[in-house]
């Protein structure tokens, strides 16, 4: 069905698209962001560009307003391990930004990503939000990552001044990976509760298909479904445990080391989970060594993330990713051989193992910060995987029939012959 991986690159094409569209042509400069002429009715404003930073500074608005204290320029959102002029670890400080607001906007909220891994924010002197807590020790600091919106009044109504308070002292990255986001509070708030609903109803989704397909496996026996079974059950809980962290809705105090290790151990199991799917949906071509390295890679990541902190192991990701990459090229070259000696022969199976290649990768580039995620465009690129290859096990029981002589479907069974059980 050549529909379907049409669609899939009209996806791909639209969420890049929108990327590139929506970039911030408005900066801020020299600790000044001026917005007078930017529509909040229609958009919310990245406060993207460069503030005013106090390194090694935890600073107060007054303490802000008596001008006793000089900062330097610093690009914002930015991860301090990574643009540090010295070598010395950055592990707290103060970011100030002005706003210049147009007259007519009365009240605004902000929305505030995942930062690393405490903070407060101040507007106009008051405190409108923080994670954890901010200090200048790791004994009295506490990290916590929760996706939040705050809204307030502006006033004076033409200036918005800005204080923000991040410390780090329990992971390898500090600062922030994504822009705040300043905006109508009707708006913001609405993206925020749509995008976190789209992925509590993503892992209910995966969490109900990967127990079907255990059922399925025990009626059948076949590896395959046994490991697709697996891989949907560990992305359900993937989607609770990263990006916009939806568990923290539900259990604002969980432990934040088990947090951060619940999302690791879901990326290293729904990595092996995919690989061995693939090496029995594609055994003819995949290659047994390659295939349970990979696995032994990623058993060993997930031992010496149980054992360490996070401050020790989220060192280790940048390692990590080039192992994922491997994989993701590796399954791609699969597909290709596949498609060239016409294995695949079903664009289902095709269609979703191309999109999860699509998505990994953009998880991945995201992740280091080439780009702001798109989680409506993340999630629904997922779900499109797990669907695509849900469907063809349909054809195979029955559920659904191809109409026609000649059917581009393969089923499940064109798929195991080759494979062990």
């Amino acid at each position: 069905m050549v529909w379907l991986s049409r669609l899939c690159l009209v996806l791909i094409f639209l969420c890049f698209s929108r990327q590139g569209i929506s970039q911030n042509l408005v900066r801020a400069e020299a600790g000044v962001l001026n917005a007078r002429d930017w529509k909040f009715q229609d958009k919310s404003l990245p406060l993207s560009g460069y503030w005013t930073f106090y390194d090694r500074q935890l600073l107060s608005p007054e303490q802000l307003d008596a001008n006793i204290i000089r900062g330097i320029d610093r690009f914002f959102p930015g991860l301090w391990n990574k643009d540090t002029d010295d070598k010395e670890r950055t592990e707290y400080g103060t970011y100030a930004l002005r706003v210049l607001l147009p007259d007519s906007v009365h009240k605004l909220a902000v929305e505030i990503p995942q930062l690393y891994c405490s903070y407060t924010l101040w507007a106009n002197g008051l405190k409108v939000a923080s994670a954890g807590r901010v200090d200048s020790t790791e004994q009295t600091s506490i990290p916590k990552w929760v996706y939040q919106t705050t809204s307030f009044s502006v006033n004076p109504k033409d200036t918005l001044s800005l204080v923000l308070q991040i410390s780090n002292f329990h992971h390898h990255k500090g600062g922030a990976k994504d822009a705040i986001l300043l905006g109508n509070p009707n708006q913001v708030t609405h993206h925020v509760s749509r995008s976190i609903t789209v992925n509590v109803v993503q892992a209910l989704i995966l969490l109900l298909a990967g127990l079907a397909f255990l059922i399925v496996y025990f009626a059948q026996r076949q590896k395959a479904i046994l490991f697709f079974a697996l891989l949907s059950l560990t992305w359900s809980v993937r989607c609770m445990f990263s990006n916009l962290y939806p568990v923290v809705t539900f259990y604002p105090n969980i432990d934040w080391q088990l947090l951060v290790k619940v999302e690791y151990f879901s990326l290293y199991f729904g990595i092996i989970w995919a690989s061995l799917f693939l090496h029995h949906v594609l055994n003819k071509f995949s290659s047994q060594i390659v295939t349970y390295t990979i696995v032994v890679l990623n058993v060993l990541f997930s031992i010496y993330t149980l054992f360490t902190p996070v401050l020790i192991f989220s060192q280790w990701i940048s390692l990590y990713l080039a192992v994922a990459g491997v994989t993701v090229l590796y399954a791609g070259i699969l597909i290709v051989r596949g498609l060239l000696m016409d294995h695949a022969g079903s664009w289902f199976l095709v269609g979703g193992i191309i999109t999860g290649i699509v998505m990994f990768g953009y998880d991945i580039l995201a992740y280091n910060t080439a780009f702001h995620y798109n989680y409506m465009f993340l999630s629904t690129g997922y779900l499109m995987i797990f669907l695509l290859t849900a469907i063809g096990l349909f054809f195979q029981l029955g559920i659904l029939k191809s109409k026609g002589k000649r059917s581009d479907v393969l089923t499940y069974d064109d798929l195991f012959k080759n494979s062990g059980s």
